[in-house]
């Protein structure tokens, strides 16, 4: 994988790195869980590589609640030790709601609009819309269906398939997976866990297995506080 095309696959990975309890992301796939109105916040995203290709990068975040079941946020560009430096912002968006009253179904839609802050960088946007269920007051099983555009995927504009599977535990434990379809910039299926909260901390340690190449798997740690 060339240098340039390596780093902006991790920027792009960076990019939709989140958080699952009550905020954007699982990992990388998008919650069913939306931020309650004036809650504010924020994470400090790490995806790193010990082996060759070595790398690491930092992405600071912040999701804020704005009423009527939306959320939205901001991805600010981070910094990654290696190759160029293709500095990214992502502005995100997304609303969610319960389907009925009688099933725990849920419904959510959202999207990302990448701006690029490094010269012959185009813009790109990412959609998605899926569905969610809770079995047993434990687990929750979500799936859907994301679009996005050349400058997201880094192969073309593409449609595929998203999923996430979380076990809760214990109060401060759970365990969970989500995943894209594809062999491009998005393609990463990420084990993992949420440690916390703790007061206003929570905890992301995962590892993340890319679809394309084991030169693509990294491990992820996530720190989040809410406001």
């Amino acid at each position: 994988m060339k240098t340039r095309s390596f780093c902006g696959a991790i920027l792009l990975l960076v990019g939709v790195a989140g958080t699952g309890a009550a905020q954007q992301t699982i990992f990388n796939v998008p919650s069913q869980d939306v931020l309650t109105p004036s809650t504010v916040y924020g994470e400090l995203d790490m995806p790193f590589r010990m082996a060759d290709p070595k790398y690491y990068a930092l992405t600071p975040r912040v999701v804020i609640g704005y009423g009527y079941n939306f959320e939205g946020g901001i991805n600010l560009p981070g910094y990654i030790n290696v190759g160029d430096k293709l500095w990214t912002s992502m502005i995100t968006l997304k609303h969610g709601q319960a389907l009925d009253t009688t099933a725990p179904w849920t419904l959510t839609e959202g999207a990302h609009l990448y701006l690029p802050l490094t010269s012959g960088q185009h813009a790109g946007v990412f959609g998605y819309i899926m569905t969610g269920y809770k079995l047993f007051g434990r687990i929750r099983l979500d799936g859907g269906l994301y679009a996005a555009t050349d400058a997201v995927t880094g192969t073309g504009n593409e449609v595929g398939a998203l999923g996430s599977v979380e076990l809760s535990i214990n109060d401060w434990l759970t365990v969970a997976v989500d995943g894209y379809s594809g062999k491009n910039a998005l393609g990463y299926v990420t084990p993992g866990l949420f440690v916390g909260p703790f007061g206003h901390w929570i905890f992301y340690p995962a590892y993340q297995f890319s679809n394309t190449s084991r030169d693509g798997d990294s491990y992820l740690f996530e720190a989040g506080y809410t406001f």
